[in-house]
């Protein structure tokens, strides 16, 4: 178990909850630490607990004929591990840390008592467990009735959106903003459902379409706004002000 410092926990999850229920939940807390590509926990293992990621990115990956899918991912604030917490089964898939990433693991007997001493826990598990299957939902739909080539243009405008966002709040000129995937393109091919090859031949495509272009050491840059749209179709991101 590692130390902790009431500054480390400092998080949206916890900052909800009245102090009694905080300090019921955190009292006898695991803290954890995991590198990249690290597991938190497989497939078919019993449950530890709910995981709070306080620090890092992780990813909750399906593994069917070999092939590793993305059900959903959880960053700084996120809570994962709940569905077997609450059926008593074992994890129905394997939680990899996507970046070096620090977790708190909340024990069922302090789970328990917090939503006793601050109801509003658990409306907020149900709330979380409601999005979630929405949110898996919707992955379903777009799988079934978009290309990749068409779930990768909306997954590269809402890159560019987040640069161009990044690159405002330093007081940054817009134009000709490059970026990164994020991800290896075999994690990449994972959150499309897809395979590695499937993706560089899909980023190929964009790149020949005028789309987007290369800019060097794994970055790229849109070249044609219009074209990426039209691609993305009905993936394109909501703007939110921020127009690549």
């Amino acid at each position: 178990m590692q130390p902790r410092h009431e500054s480390s926990l400092r998080n949206p999850f916890l900052e909800s909850l009245t102090p009694a229920g905080r300090n019921t939940l955190l009292k006898p807390s695991i803290e954890k630490r995991f590198s990249t590509g690290e597991r938190l926990w497989s497939a078919g293992d019993p449950s530890e607990g709910i995981a709070l990621v306080l620090e890092g990115k992780v990813r909750i990956v399906r593994v069917n004929d070999g092939r590793q899918t993305v059900i959903h991912s959880g960053e700084r604030g996120a809570t994962l591990g709940e569905i077997p917490f609450f059926t008593g089964d074992c994890y129905p898939a394997t939680a990899i840390a996507a970046e070096p990433t620090r977790c708190l693991f909340l024990t069922r007997a302090a789970v328990n008592e917090a939503m006793t001493v601050d109801p509003t826990l658990a409306l907020f598990f149900l709330k979380r467990l409601s999005l979630r299957v929405q949110s898996l939902v919707d992955r379903i739909d777009q799988n079934a009735a978009s290309s990749v080539q068409t779930r990768l243009a909306g997954f590269i405008l809402r890159r560019s959106q987040t640069a161009v966002a990044a690159a405002r709040s330093r007081s940054e000129s817009d134009k000709r903003i490059t970026f990164s995937l994020g991800m290896t393109q075999s994690a990449l091919a994972e959150e499309l459902g897809t395979v590695r090859e499937v993706v560089v031949r899909a980023l190929r495509e964009l790149r020949k379409s005028e789309a987007i272009e290369r800019a060097g050491d794994g970055k790229y840059r849109i070249a044609n706004l219009a074209i990426l749209k039209q691609i993305a179709g009905t993936l394109v991101p909501a703007e939110q002000g921020v127009e690549p």
